[in-house]
C-alpha cells in the first residue's frame, strides 16, 4: 500500500501529526531518527535538529510528503547549484509514525 500524507494536523518540535490518504491520523516521532541521521558526517538532517528549521515543515501536495525548503543544494540544467527541498519519503514517514491518540479540535488542529 502506497502511504501518502493528506495533511499536516499539528507541528511540535520533533513530532508531526498528519491525516494521511488512508483515512488514519498517525504522530511522525521523528527526534531519534534524525539524531541517528544527523550523526553521519555532513549529514543534512543535522540541521532539522533546529527547532526552528524544523517547524517550518510543508506538505508537498503533489507527491504527499514532508518537506524543508532549501535546505539541499542540487544543480541546475545550466550547472549551477541552487537552493532544493529536503523531502522524506512518506512510507518512511509512515513507518515511523504511530496511531494519534488525541483529539482534533474544530480547527482541524490537535487538541
Amino acid at each position: 500500500m502506497l502511504h501518502r500524507i493528506q495533511r499536516i494536523v499539528n507541528v511540535t518540535p520533533y513530532t508531526i501529526i498528519c491525516e494521511w490518504t488512508n483515512g488514519e491520523t498517525r504522530a511522525i516521532q521523528m527526534e531519534q531518527k534524525l539524531r541517528e541521521w544527523a550523526s553521519e558526517q555532513g549529514s543534512v538532517y543535522e540541521r532539522l535538529l533546529e527547532k526552528v528549521i524544523f517547524m517550518n515543515v510543508q506538505l508537498d501536495t503533489e507527491s504527499k510528503t514532508l518537506y524543508w525548503n532549501g535546505l539541499v543544494k542540487m544543480q541546475d540544467t545550466s550547472g549551477n547549484l541552487i537552493d532544493a527541498p529536503l523531502d522524506i519519503d512518506p512510507d518512511v514517514l509512515y513507518g515511523m509514525s504511530v496511531p494519534f491518540i488525541g483529539k482534533i479540535n474544530r480547527e482541524g488542529k490537535a487538541a
